[in-house]
C-alpha cells in the first residue's frame, strides 16, 4: 500500500486522531468485547500504515536524495571546498534520517500500552493511546505527559488540568506486540451517562488491581535484565515518581516493593516534564559497581544514560579529587576492626576532628593575636608598612636606579618571565608577612580554617625566605647602588670634559646631562636609604620568626604546601592513633579514611564540590547519619529523596536508629512485595518479622538442601542465578565455575554468581541458593528475597560447621584484641 495523496494520508490521520464525535452506536461498541478488538486492530494497523508507508518513507527519501547527490558529486570529481562543505552536509543528513527511523524503531514491537477515554466541557470527547515514548504525529502520549498521570491514578474519576475539567469514561490496559493487539481488559469503564441501564445490562466495569499486573511481572522473571515497569506501575508508586521536583521525602519500603523502579521512573519523570533540568544536576548513589551496571539497560529505555550515578565511595573519592587530594590509588583492601568504624561513622569522630581543628587553630592563631604577642605583632606589622612604602618608592624611582635594585623581567628557558635580581621577590615576601601578620592583628579571623592555614603556609615559606635571604639581598642591593653611584660620577666626569665657549666663558657642552646625572646622584642616596631601612627593619621580624617557627603545629601546617599536606596534618593527628589503638597498620588507605579525609576538609570549612540540586541516594539505610550530614554539607540547596528499608540494614556501624537520623522530611511506606513468589514471601515473613504483603504469584516451595546439591539445584534454572553467603563464607563455597562478583565486579548472564549479601543487595536473581549459616536476620531477610521464582536454604554438613564456628570465633577473638589495644 502506498500513499499517493494526501487525502489518502489526512484519511488515514483522521481514523487515529484523538478527538471523537461519540454517537449511541459508539458507546454501544464500548461495552462490546468483538466491536472493540476490531476497532483496536483497526487503529494500531492504521498507525503502522502511516509509520511505514508516510513517516518512515520521507526519511528513506531524504537518504536515497542525498546519496544521489553524493554520488554525482564523485562522478564530477568535484573537490572544491563548496563541495566539501555540503559532502558535510549530506551525511549529517542521513545520519539524522537514520537516526529518526530508528527512533521510530519501537512502535512496530509495543507502540503504547493503555488507552484512556475522556469528556471535557471545552474539546469535547478524546480517547488518547499512552506508550513508553510519546508521538502526537501518532496519537501517542508520552507516559510521562500530564495527561498520562491520570491514567495511573487508578483512583480518580474526574481531574483537572489548567482550566479543563475530565471526566473519565474508558481506562484500557492493551498488550501489543510485533504489529499486533495481543489482548486488551477494561479497569473502568463508565457509560452510564449516555445509555440506559437496559442498555448497559451490567458490561461496564471497574477493576481495582491492574489486570495484567501478575502477567507482566510473572513474564519477567526469567528474563536476564531488568526491564522497566512502565506498564505496571501502581498508584501508590506512581504517586511518589510525580512528587513535586524539589520535595525530599524518604520511601521506606519492603523488599521486592519497587522502590528502585521508582527511583528510577521518578528521574525520567522529571526531566521529561523540566527541560532546564540537565543530568549534571543529579547525583545518584547507589550500592554498588555491579547494580549500576545491572540497571544499566533499564536507564537507556528510561533515557536517563546520562543521569551520574555512582557508589557513595566513588563520589567520595570524586569529591576529594575535586578538592586537590587523589586518593583513589591509595586506596587497599585490608581488613577494618569493627569497633573502629562504629567510632569512624559516630558523631564522636566528627565531634574530634571540630576540636581538634579548633585547639590546632586557636593554639597558632593566639601565638599573634594573645596580650604577650600583640603588641610585638603589632611592632612587625608597622615595619612591614615602613618598608611597604620604602619600597613603593624604589619603585617609583627613575628607570636607571629602579633597574639597578630590582632588575629586569626576561624569559627562562620555558619562556616564562622572572626578575633579574631578587630583591623583587624578597619584597614580596615582606608583602605576604603584612598581610598575615593584619589578618591578626587588625582584621581579626576571615575566612575559613583551611583559608588560614593556606595563608600561614604563605606566611611560613615568605618568613623563611625573609630570615635566610634578608642581610644577603639587601647587601647586594646596597653593593649595586654603590657601584651605580660610581658609574654616574664617571659618567659626570667624562661630560665634563665638553665645553663650548660662549662669550668670555667656557660653558659644559653637555650640562643637562651632568645636571640629570648629578640628580641621580641624590636620587640614589635617598633610594639606599630605603633600602637600608627594608634590611633593618628585618631584625625584629628575624627574632620573632625564630620563636614561631619552634612551634610544632606552626611548623608542620607552615610547611605544607597544598590542601593535601594540610588534611595529612590533622589525618595523622586525629585518625592515625586511633587506627594504631586498633592495630590497623597496613600501609595504604582503608576504605573508610575515605570518609575520614572528607570530614577533616569539611571540618576545616573547605568548600567541597561537585554539589546536585537533586540527590537520590538507593539502599539509603546503609548510610550513617554523619555521612548524611556530610552529603547535606556539600549539597547544600539539592532536595533529597532516599529509598530503602531499615530492615535490610547490614552494616551496624552506619545504621540509622530511624529515617530521622538521615533527614527531616516526609517518610512514604510500600509494604507490597512485587518481585518474590508467594511461598518465598510466606517463608521470609514466617522467619523474619516483617510488614511485608504478596502480591500471589504462585510458585515452587523453599528448599533445604546441603552445599553439595547446590550445582543440582540451578543447572537448569533460566535467567540469572545467584549463590548468596556471608563473606567469611566466600572461600568455602568458591568454585572455579562461578563467577565471583568481588573480583570481577559484574554479574554473569551465563554463569552462577556467587556473591555476598552487601553486593547482592538492590538485585534480583530467578533462582538463588542462601547459604545462611553465619548470617545475621537482616542478612537473612536481603539474601532471601533476591529470589525470584526459587529459593533454596543451603545447610552446612558438620564439618563446614566447625569451619564456620572457628571463624567466627577467630572474628569474636581479633575484635576483642582490636578493643584490648
Amino acid at each position: 500500500m502506498v500513499m499517493k495523496d494526501k487525502s489518502t494520508f489526512k484519511q488515514l490521520k483522521s481514523e487515529i486522531q484523538a478527538h471523537r464525535l461519540p454517537d449511541k452506536d459508539w458507546f454501544l461498541n464500548l461495552l462490546d468485547a468483538d466491536s472493540q478488538k476490531v476497532y483496536e486492530e483497526n487503529h494500531l494497523r492504521v498507525l503502522l500504515v502511516l509509520l511505514r508507508y508516510y513517516y518512515l518513507s520521507k526519511e528513506r527519501e531524504k537518504v536515497k536524495n542525498a546519496q544521489a547527490e553524493l554520488a554525482k558529486m564523485r562522478s564530477e570529481d568535484d573537490h572544491s571546498a563548496t563541495a566539501y562543505v555540503r559532502t558535510l552536509q549530506l551525511n549529517a543528513l542521513i545520519k539524522k534520517a537514520y537516526a529518526d527511523m530508528d527512533a521510530y524503531r519501537h512502535f512496530f514491537d509495543e507502540p503504547y500500552f493503555a488507552r484512556m477515554d475522556v469528556q471535557d466541557d471545552k474539546e469535547g470527547y478524546n480517547a488518547y493511546y499512552i506508550g513508553k515514548k510519546g508521538d502526537l504525529n501518532l496519537g501517542i502520549v508520552d507516559w510521562r505527559a500530564p495527561l498520562a498521570r491520570r491514567y495511573y491514578q487508578k483512583s480518580l474519576r474526574q481531574f483537572s488540568i489548567n482550566e479543563y475539567d475530565y471526566a473519565v469514561i474508558l481506562r484500557r490496559a492493551l498488550r501489543t506486540h510485533a504489529g499486533k493487539v495481543v489482548d486488551f481488559k477494561n479497569e473502568y469503564l463508565s457509560v452510564r451517562d449516555y445509555l440506559t441501564k437496559e442498555e448497559i445490562a451490567g458490561r461496564d466495569e471497574e477493576i481495582v488491581l491492574d489486570p495484567y499486573l501478575r502477567e507482566i511481572i510473572s513474564a519477567r522473571k526469567n528474563e536476564e535484565s531488568v526491564r522497566d515497569i512502565i506498564e505496571s506501575i501502581q498508584e501508590q508508586q506512581f504517586d511518589l515518581i510525580t512528587r513535586p521536583e524539589r520535595e525530599s521525602f524518604i520511601l521506606q519500603g519492603c523488599a521486592g516493593s519497587g522502590k528502585t523502579m521508582v527511583l528510577l521512573h521518578r528521574l525520567s519523570y522529571l526531566m521529561y516534564n523540566n527541560e532546564s533540568l540537565s543530568p549534571r544536576d543529579i547525583l545518584v548513589i547507589t550500592p554498588s559497581r555491579s547494580f549500576n551496571s545491572f540497571i544499566d539497560e533499564l536507564a537507556q529505555v528510561l533515557e536517563l544514560e546520562k543521569v551520574r550515578t555512582v557508589t557513595l565511595q566513588d563520589y567520595y573519592i570524586q569529591v576529594l579529587s575535586k578538592a586537590g587530594v587523589d586518593v583513589a590509588d591509595k586506596i587497599i583492601e585490608g581488613k577494618e576492626n569493627g569497633d573502629y568504624l562504629s567510632y569512624v561513622y559516630s558523631s564522636a569522630f566528627t565531634k574530634d576532628v571540630a576540636l581538634a581543628s579548633k585547639k590546632v587553630f586557636d593554639d597558632i592563631y593566639g601565638l599573634f593575636t594573645s596580650e604577650e604577642c600583640r603588641e610585638f605583632s603589632t611592632q612587625i606589622l608597622a615595619e612591614c608598612r615602613e618598608q611597604k612604602a620604602a619600597y613603593t618608592r624604589i619603585k617609583n624611582a627613575s628607570q636607571r636606579l629602579r633597574r639597578t635594585v630590582l632588575g629586569e623581567i626576561k624569559e627562562d628557558a620555558d619562556g616564562n618571565p622572572r626578575y633579574t635580581k631578587p630583591f623583587r621577590d624578597f619584597m614580596n615576601d615582606i608583602l605576604q608577612i603584612e598581610d598575615f601578620l593584619s589578618l591578626g592583628v587588625e582584621e581579626g579571623m576571615r575566612g575559613t580554617h583551611v583559608y588560614f592555614y593556606r595563608q600561614l603556609s604563605l606566611f611560613f615559606k615568605s618568613g623563611l625566605h625573609v630570615v635566610k635571604s634578608s642581610e644577603r639581598i639587601v647587601d647586594e642591593a646596597l653593593q649595586s647602588l654603590e657601584t651605580f653611584k660610581v658609574q654616574l660620577q664617571r659618567e659626570i666626569k667624562d661630560l665634563q670634559r665638553y665645553k663650548v665657549r660662549v662669550g668670555d666663558k667656557e660653558e659644559y657642552t653637555y650640562a643637562d646631562r651632568i645636571a640629570a646625572r648629578t640628580a641621580l646622584l641624590c636620587e640614589t642616596d635617598g633610594v639606599m636609604e630605603d633600602v637600608r631601612l627594608i634590611g633593618e627593619h628585618c631584625t625584629a621580624f628575624t627574632d620573632f620568626f625564630s620563636v614561631i617557627k619552634e612551634q610544632k603545629n606552626v611548623s608542620d601546617l607552615g610547611k605544607c604546601q597544598n590542601v593535601t599536606d594540610t588534611v595529612r596534618f590533622f589525618y595523622r593527628l586525629i585518625v592515625k592513633p586511633q587506627k594504631m589503638q586498633f592495630n590497623m597498620l597496613q600501609k595504604g588507605l582503608y576504605k573508610s579514611d575515605v570518609y575520614a579525609l572528607l570530614v577533616i576538609l569539611a571540618g576545616l570549612g573547605k568548600e567541597l564540590y561537585p554539589h546536585y540540586n537533586l540527590v537520590f541516594v538507593d539502599e539509603g539505610q546503609d548510610i550513617s547519619a554523619e555521612e548524611y550530614a556530610l552529603l547535606r554539607t556539600i549539597n547544600r540547596s539539592a532536595a533529597f529523596n532516599i529509598y530503602g528499608d531499615l530492615k535490610q540494614n547490614v552494616t551496624p556501624y552506619r545504621r540509622l536508629n530511624g529515617w530521622e537520623d538521615a533527614l527531616n522530611a516526609p517518610v512514604y511506606t510500600l509494604n507490597q512485595n512485587y518481585r518474590n513468589t508467594h511461598p518465598i514471601v510466606a517463608f521470609v515473613t514466617d522467619k523474619i518479622p516483617l510488614d511485608m504483603r504478596s502480591i500471589g504469584f504462585d510458585g515452587a516451595p523453599v528448599q533445604s538442601m546441603g552445599v553439595r546439591e547446590i550445582g543440582g539445584f540451578l543447572k537448569d534454572k533460566k535467567g540469572l542465578k545467584a549463590v548468596i553467603c556471608s563473606e567469611r563464607d566466600i572461600p568455602a563455597l568458591k568454585r572455579t565455575t562461578y563467577n565471583v562478583v568481588g573480583e570481577t565486579g559484574v554479574l554473569s548472564k551465563k554463569k552462577i554468581n556467587l556473591l555476598t549479601v552487601y553486593e547482592s543487595k538492590g538485585l534480583e536473581f530467578s533462582a538463588v541458593a542462601v547459604y545462611d549459616a553465619t548470617m545475621s536476620e537482616n542478612e537473612r531477610y536481603i539474601a532471601y528475597t533476591r529470589a525470584l521464582n526459587f529459593l533454596a536454604v543451603v545447610k552446612p554438613n558438620k564439618k563446614q560447621t566447625k569451619k564456620s564456628t572457628k571463624a567466627k570465633n577467630k572474628h569474636t577473638v581479633s575484635k576483642t584484641k582490636g578493643k584490648k589495644q
